[in-house]
């Protein structure tokens, strides 16, 4: 019981810093908004889109595979975090040095690539461990707590974000907040020195094309899988196109310092919000509830953003406000239903697959940007909203035991 609680202080210490650190380096928003001031288009803006939420997840599976062999996976979740800690101070220089145009560009894409796949190696440990640290009985205490805490911190860190980006002159304002990123998550590395971690029952390490091999059987006998799998792609379709309501902002009424600040300080405002009501729902009702009302919010705000676009900037930007509201949920939802549906023995693999599989966020938003300049937001939108709807009906067909 002492070292469930150390355990649990542990988690929530690193995803306050991670929170902050986020807060500064927000993929939906600051990222895409650096990209654009780069001298990027709505290609790069499909690209930063998949390096930080899609490309990394298809090499998960080779990832998972190396780390199911491993006895404990501490070791290799730490250097995960300090890989990340290095690309993330490594940016602040490099902003802050004489390179421009499409070199700087991509030397943007290449640094954000190191953290987002360190960030994917690093997230198979972290699930690993927390499924093996904290019990079934208090994981929904804890993903609620993490939120709530987490929220917090992210409502201050976008309030001084915010500040920045408005109030000190480009390069210098993303070059300070990566700057503190890399501080911040420095700091919430330490909380991990606090666990113990028990050694696994190693599985006998099968190679990465066995694995592949392995992977038609592996869904055929878990149904619970397939449609985690299905429902995690489908709802995944609002996840890639928060950065394009960045893009349409800008098309629309333009795109300044004070807009993008907005813009992250309303997000952050939905997800501290949200993070005290879903935490409340989540005890009360379980991952797959507050999944399908993340799925109903979700679905909604593509279609919400294409009328307030018509309405005014001041408008537009409560769309903001409801991305946070949906990310709330899905960070407290997406990884305890994977865990629920896992074991010890096959979690980190489970991991994998599931990102191998997550197509919609790895591979669409690279051509998202192309599909846009051909045919629209108004048919690109709504047709995410229906794929959005769609997932439901696979969440639905999730049977997990409750605790």
């Amino acid at each position: 019981m002492v070292r469930e609680k150390r355990h649990f202080i542990a988690f929530v210490w690193h995803a306050s810093f991670l929170a902050l650190t986020m807060a500064f380096v927000e993929v939906n928003t600051v990222l895409p908004s650096l990209v654009l001031k780069a001298g990027g288009n709505s290609f790069s803006i499909g690209l930063i889109t998949a390096i930080t939420t899609g490309i990394p997840l298809l090499v998960q599976i080779v990832f998972a595979g190396l780390l199911m062999a491993r006895p404990k996976k501490k070791p290799f979740l730490l250097f995960g975090i300090y890989l990340r800690i290095f690309a993330l101070a490594f940016m602040g220089f490099m902003l802050k040095s004489s390179l421009t145009g499409s070199v700087l560009l991509l030397m943007i894409f290449l640094v954000i690539s190191v953290f987002s796949f360190s960030g994917v190696f690093a997230g198979i440990c972290y699930t690993d461990l927390l499924g093996k640290s904290i019990a079934g009985k208090s994981r929904r205490k804890f993903m609620a707590f993490r939120q709530i805490v987490g929220s917090i911190l992210s409502f201050g860190g976008g309030f001084l974000a915010r500040m920045v980006v408005s109030e000190v002159p480009y390069p210098d304002n993303y070059s300070m907040m990566f700057f503190v990123a890399a501080i911040s998550l420095a700091l919430g590395s330490m909380g991990f020195w606090l666990i113990y971690e028990s050694p696994a029952k190693i599985i006998s390490y099968p190679g990465f094309w066995k694995i592949l091999k392995n992977i038609p059987s592996t869904l055929k006998k878990d149904g619970n899988l397939r449609n985690y799998i299905v429902f995690s792609n489908l709802t995944g379709f609002g996840l890639i196109l928060i950065p394009f309501y960045v893009l349409l902002a800008k098309e629309t009424y333009g795109l300044s310092g004070e807009n993008v600040g907005n813009f992250l300080f309303l997000q952050m405002i939905g997800i501290l919000i949200a993070g005290f009501f879903w935490g409340s729902y989540l005890q009360h009702k379980g991952f797959k509830k507050l999944l399908y009302a993340c799925a109903l919010f979700g679905g909604t705000i593509p279609i919400l953003s294409l009328f307030l676009s018509n309405v005014g900037d001041n408008f537009y930007a409560l769309i903001f406000l409801l991305t946070g509201v949906t990310l709330s949920a899905r960070k407290m939802g997406f990884e305890g239903l994977l865990i629920e549906i896992s074991n010890d023995e096959n979690r980190a693999l489970y991991t994998g697959i599931s990102g191998a599989f997550n197509v919609v966020t790895s591979i669409l938003p690279l051509i998202m940007g192309a599909i846009i300049d051909f045919i629209g937001f108004k048919i690109v939108f709504s047709l995410s909203s229906f794929f959005i709807f769609s997932g439901i009906l696979y969440l639905r067909r999730i049977k997990i035991v409750e605790v």
